[in-house]
């Protein structure tokens, strides 16, 4: 019998609009990062790719600046043990990851408005496990110009 093969699990989160306060400077600045607020760790674990200004962007989306790829993360989730209910109200192991996408931001400044989606790709298997529904929060999804992520980030 021949194994069985793992399908991906995909979740896909859309942001909208991110302010970007470029000030005084515009697109002027040294460094962009997106920054991912309240991510699920206790949850499975999954890549998060992340696009600007592709809102039909999927798992099949090439990653490349063409389509607004931006950059990845990932979540090396700890899991639920079988039949434990999700969190009410947020997640249970939040953490932030950060993104440096400085061509990327800029890019899609120059275009106007920086809407994000993040395509969160996990492994399936028999629990079908993948990113959950609550993996990320598109409201606590921000641009940050000029600002290094702090220490041991």
């Amino acid at each position: 019998m021949a194994p069985e093969r793992l399908q991906s699990v995909t979740s896909i989160f859309r942001s909208g609009s991110v302010p970007v306060d470029g000030g005084e400077k515009g697109g002027d600045f040294e460094r962009a990062d997106i920054v991912f607020e309240g991510v699920e760790q206790a949850g499975a674990s999954f890549e998060a790719r992340v696009f600007l200004n592709n809102p039909e962007a999927d798992a099949s989306t090439p990653m490349t600046p063409e389509h607004g790829y931006a950059g990845s993360f990932h979540v090396y989730g700890y899991g639920r043990y079988p039949g434990e209910p999700g969190p009410a109200g947020g997640p249970a192991a939040p953490m932030t990851r950060y993104i440096t996408a400085t061509d990327a931001v800029r890019a899609a400044m120059a275009r106007g408005d920086v809407m994000v989606t993040t395509v969160a790709v996990g492994r399936g298997g028999q629990g079908g496990d993948g990113p959950g529904p609550g993996a990320i929060d598109p409201s606590r999804v921000s641009i940050r110009l000029d600002q290094s992520p702090p220490e041991g980030v």
